[in-house]
């Protein structure tokens, strides 16, 4: 039996032999998962079976490559007919040629993107709505929350998520996929997670309106109450000048006295007033400014994984 056929023709890594160029002098039959037939893509250029942007960035390192190091990297990819895929791959250069061994990991990379996305929604505190959607823009294509209710769906290019939280069910979020996206029923946990983060972040934007609307209510009624002190004092200041005047004696030194009681409590709401307004403006200029802090930027790049990144292992 001839092993070596064997193992070649069923091995699911894609292994490449290049010229210094770039040029594919040999294939594995496990090149046929991308469309292509080994006779396809004997003589072709290692960068046409990758995605444009990274193509030049190949042709160079392949080039400065220095015989028995290593290239890491990972790229997208594209299948005959364009649809895109995550690759990781090594290659090694050996005297004039170089050994490229491939496989798509767009099944990781799409768990990974799932992962980063929760946890960014999870540390993240969004001052308004659209907020949760830019967040999640960064790791699908497209993000739109509707208050319309859906069930848990995955179709091509696209997944429906319920937004809810125990028994309370406050909406759908829709994403776009990248072409590359790749899931299975195993995520379905964590898409249902991501539903749950949506959620409760819809309940903290709820409550914030809350919070804001009872400062503002506190601020206008402490404005209020420096009004109705005002408005007391001065009916106090003519009833007193009144009694002084027309009838004066011992009926105006009870009024006076009475009017005096009054006087007081004026001046301790005038104090209080004080107090409340004061703690009113405190209490917006901390809320304001939590709000200002809004959504943090993460270091994370919106595809998977960071785009463009190329490692060079130049030991031998």
């Amino acid at each position: 039996m001839d092993y070596q056929k064997l193992v070649l023709e069923n091995i699911r890594d894609r292994v490449y032999v290049l010229r210094r160029d770039g040029e594919i002098v040999f294939a594995t039959p496990s090149v046929k998962a991308l469309g292509y037939e080994v006779s396809e893509v004997i003589g072709r250029k290692i960068y046409e079976l990758v995605d444009e942007k990274y193509r030049e960035r190949i042709i160079e390192t392949l080039k400065s490559l220095k015989d028995g190091a290593e290239l890491r990297f990972r790229v997208l990819g594209r299948r005959r007919g364009g649809r895109r895929f995550w690759v990781e791959a090594t290659a090694r250069k050996v005297g004039e040629y170089a050994v490229v061994v491939s496989r798509d990991i767009s099944r990781l990379a799409s768990f990974e993107t799932l992962l980063r996305a929760t946890v960014d929604l999870l540390k993240n505190v969004p001052g308004e709505a659209d907020e949760l959607e830019n967040i999640l823009r960064k790791y699908f294509v497209d993000a739109k929350f509707s208050e319309e209710v859906q069930k848990l769906t995955i179709r091509a290019g696209e997944i429906t998520i319920p937004v809810k939280v125990q028994d309370r069910v406050m909406g759908s979020l829709t994403l776009s996929l990248p072409d590359w996206f790749e899931i299975c029923d195993e995520d379905l946990e964590i898409l249902n997670i991501i539903g749950e983060c949506v959620a409760e972040n819809m309940l903290m934007l709820e409550s914030r309106k809350v919070v804001r609307n009872s400062l503002i209510a506190l601020k206008a009624a402490s404005e209020n109450l420096a009004l109705l002190v005002d408005r007391i004092r001065n009916p106090l200041a003519a009833i007193n000048g009144l009694v002084e005047v027309k009838v004066g004696g011992e009926v105006y030194e009870k009024v006076h006295e009475q009017i005096n009681a009054i006087e007081e409590i004026v001046r301790t709401l005038d104090e209080e007033w004080e107090k409340v307004d004061k703690l009113a403006d405190k209490l917006i200029e901390a809320f304001t400014f939590l709000e200002r802090l809004g959504v943090s930027e993460v270091a994370l790049d919106k595809e998977f994984p960071r785009v463009g990144d190329l490692e060079v292992d130049s030991k031998k």
